[in-house]
């Protein structure tokens, strides 16, 4: 159904009401209703809403009336506990979220005359195995009651005074919490130290709302900061840049190396751009994943890719839409076909190399008795698949010559994923792969460099990038290597741009020009052995304070 007035379509009675009453959250208010129809609509809305609350708080009152109160000591198997959800970080600290269940009634375990402890965290974790009890607990998300359990409690040496004493589900909570404000301070004082990256990740849910994660990641880890509904103010320049300054001013605009992003629409570039020139001491950046996955997309739309894909789509559906060919696949094809990636092309593309690698697997597999035998060999579908599989070397050909472009664009990521360092190899990375793809397709390689040079030059280049391949010993020392004109321009603007709240930017310099010349420290050919094995962030004390900033963050 859609609004008379403004036109906006929604999906029930009750999404107009709140359209036409204003309501925020679930649809957009109409901005053309007359204010008597609001104000009418509000107040009954408001009133039916009280209606609610007033019946559900009595429902509440009843259940809580027929609960019996029991012992605390004798936790029913049925207790509906809250649970807890940890997160780990790459430091493989847990970050624990607590989700009460909302959808039961609790079960009263204090009666009105008995009056609940105060709960001591320190009456439970004053011992390293206390504590590693309750990291297990917060780790493994058990019900709560596990705690109380008597088995556990005999298989557990635990002595605290007089009797076995078990920390309890407030206390692990408490615990947790504590541990990971610590950790939150110890990485805030590693931002002042060595910088950071801000990561504004922007996703959809499942109901289309959308949503920014704001992720704060430096040398020692990852600090998850908040997560912002932006369901509402997707197309409002203002909003949207205020949102971004909030976040620069809760990490510090003298923290922040760069922000990277994987929001390339209009308004959020505008707003960036805004932020950009407000602050002028940090760069921003596009997500490389973002990126890689946007020129694949390009590819995967040419006409002659399109038709390599759809086939593939026709075999992997056979493989597993139906329950004999996926159970002979799992006997023949020894790898998993299906890419997990959350990138829809880079998932598109690893499919297509890993159908292609498999293919003689699938030739075994559709000559084989069992399937001979059955009567799906028979069917019209399943003999144009065979058909594609077994005798379809045009389409075979086209597929591996696709994968001869998209596999060293893959590879890049691979790449970014594994090193310490991405910042340091990134640019050397692309450079290598364009490089392969010229080796592979030869004279077509310009047609497809064209592609990468505009993604590159449009979204993902940054002077960080040419500044980390200078700062990467293991590439800057290699024989012949020349930096060029875009590698010194870069590692200037990063000198400039950075110095306005990281550092010294002369004193930089001269140090750039003692790492560029081998002097001092790096004139010697053990100090060189011991470098190019460092990590990039522990080069010499003072090069580029933030060195570790340029060359560890992630893209």
């Amino acid at each position: 159904m859609s609004c008379n007035y403004c036109g906006e379509v929604v999906c029930s009675y009750s999404r107009l009401e709140e359209h036409l009453a204003g309501f925020r959250g679930n649809v957009r208010p109409c901005n053309l209703v007359p204010d008597s129809v609001r104000t009418s609509l509000r107040s009954s809305l408001v009133d039916r809403k009280k209606d609610q609350m007033l019946g559900k708080t009595k429902r509440l009152k009843q259940e809580h009336d027929e609960v019996p109160h029991t012992n605390p000591a004798l936790q029913s198997p049925q207790v509906q506990q809250p649970q807890l959800q940890p997160t780990v970080s790459n430091n493989n600290r847990c970050f624990v979220h607590y989700q009460p269940d909302l959808t039961q009634a609790k079960e009263i375990t204090y009666s009105s005359c008995q009056p609940k402890p105060k709960v001591e965290t320190s009456d439970y974790f004053d011992s390293q195995l206390a504590k590693s009890i309750g990291k297990f607990f917060s780790e493994a998300a058990p019900e709560p009651g596990v705690l109380h359990s008597s088995s556990l409690k005999e298989m557990v040496v635990f002595s605290h005074g007089p009797g076995p004493v078990m920390p309890t589900y407030e206390a692990v909570l408490q615990e947790q919490l504590r541990e990971t404000e610590n950790r939150a301070k110890e990485l805030k004082q590693e931002w002042q130290t060595s910088g950071c990256t801000v990561i504004v990740h922007s996703w959809k849910s499942k109901c289309t709302k959308s949503f920014v994660s704001v992720l704060v990641h430096c040398s020692k880890g990852t600090l998850f900061l908040r997560s912002i509904d932006v369901s509402e103010i997707t197309e409002d320049f203002d909003e949207l840049e205020s949102m971004l300054s909030r976040v620069v001013e809760d990490v510090g605009a003298h923290n922040i190396v760069q922000i990277v992003m994987n929001d390339v629409s209009p308004h959020m570039q505008m707003a960036r751009q805004y932020v950009l020139n407000k602050y002028d001491c940090f760069f921003f950046t596009l997500c490389a994943d973002h990126c890689i996955n946007l020129l694949l997309e390009k590819i995967a739309a040419l006409e002659h890719v399109s038709e390599v894909q759809m086939k593939a789509r026709e075999i992997t559906r056979f493989l597993y839409d139906h329950a004999l060919p996926m159970k002979l696949k799992g006997r023949y094809v020894q790898e998993e076909i299906l890419s997990s990636s959350y990138l829809k092309f880079v998932a598109m593309f690893i499919t297509l190399e890993r159908l292609v690698s498999a293919r003689v697997d699938l030739v075994q597999m559709l000559n084989s008795p069992k399937w001979i035998s059955s009567g799906w060999a028979c069917l019209d579908l399943f003999k144009r698949i065979q058909s594609i599989v077994k005798t379809d070397d045009e389409f075979w050909h086209a597929a591996a010559k696709v994968i001869k472009v998209t596999h060293p664009l893959v590879s890049v990521l691979y790449k970014l994923e594994y090193d310490i360092c991405p910042m340091g190899i990134l640019y050397e990375a692309m450079d290598r792969a364009k490089e392969e793809i010229s080796l592979n397709i030869g004279d077509e390689s310009d047609f497809y460099w064209c592609m990468i040079d505009r993604i590159w030059d449009d979204y993902l280049h940054s002077p960080l990038h040419a500044a980390g391949q200078m700062l990467n010993p293991r590439i800057f020392y290699t024989a012949g290597f020349k930096p060029d004109t875009e590698i010194s321009s870069g590692i200037a603007a990063c000198t400039i741009q950075l110095g306005k709240a990281h550092y010294n930017a002369r004193k930089a310099s001269a140090q750039l020009k003692v790492y560029e010349k081998k002097l001092g420290y790096f004139d010697t050919d053990p100090a060189m052995q011991q470098i190019m094995e460092l990590p990039q962030g522990k080069l010499h004390p003072n090069l580029l304070q933030n060195a570790h900033s340029l060359t560890s963050h992630r893209q």
